[in-house]
């Protein structure tokens, strides 16, 4: 998603070309990060922005549109560097080689705790993306990239999956287990962390969900009277 998404930066903000200007801009950056974790997408204003940052709001509209443009960039800017945390866990458990009945557990647990450490960000993002293409199309290449990386680790043990259809298991696991969580930690329509339920309790019981998925083959437990559905 990272490569893809900075594309779009020079679209959304005039480059400063000062370096002066740029440490500026880095710092309306930083603080608007920080403000979208605390308030959301609909309490963030240009003008607690302004005071935080130490920088005018006519610096701020000096390269920007607006408030939306101003978020996507960083959108854009925090997802890129998630993109990269990402990467470097899912590295570190290939490195570990893990059977899969362990890689299943340990990757989903790492990657619930790596989503409700940025749930806040993320709602903020969501919110905006809700009711914004651009934000939603940002969004939609990050959950992309979240899913490659799952769909690549898991399937380095192809050989021990017993479902009929590997890559079908794995990516339907992995999109149960992103609604799972992410009703959990509000990234839709709650707004917040839910606060039903247990979170380690979830973390295992979704990850045990998917291995008996991966582990099970459908033919054998379906009735004969439904017919699997043709695939698209």
């Amino acid at each position: 998603m990272g490569r893809l998404a900075s594309d779009n930066k020079g679209a959304l903000a005039r480059e400063p070309k000062q370096d002066r200007s740029r440490a500026s801009f880095e710092r309306v950056l930083d603080a608007a990060t920080t403000l979208l974790s605390e308030k959301g997408y609909s309490e963030f204003t240009l003008q607690e922005l302004s005071n935080r940052s130490q920088v005018s709001i006519g610096s701020i509209y000096g390269r920007v549109q607006g408030k939306d443009d101003l978020i996507r960039l960083v959108q854009i800017r925090v997802l890129d560097r998630l993109d990269i945390d990402q990467a470097t866990f899912i590295n570190r458990l290939r490195r570990q080689e893990l059977p899969l009945r362990e890689l299943v557990l340990e990757t989903i647990t790492q990657f619930g705790n790596f989503l409700r450490k940025n749930a806040s960000i993320l709602r903020a993002f969501m919110e905006l993306g809700a009711g914004d293409p651009v934000a939603g199309e940002i969004g939609k290449r990050h959950y992309n990239q979240a899913l490659h990386d799952f769909r690549l680790l898991l399937l380095e043990r192809r050989d021990e999956i017993r479902h009929a259809d590997p890559d079908h298991a794995v990516v339907a696991c992995f999109n149960v287990v992103y609604a799972s969580l992410g009703r959990y930690l509000g990234l839709g329509t709650l707004g917040s962390e839910s606060e039903l339920g247990n979170w380690d309790q979830l973390l295992e019981d979704v990850s045990l969900m998917a291995l008996f998925f991966l582990l099970g083959d459908p033919r054998t437990v379906r009735p004969k009277s439904v017919r699997p559905r043709p695939r698209p």
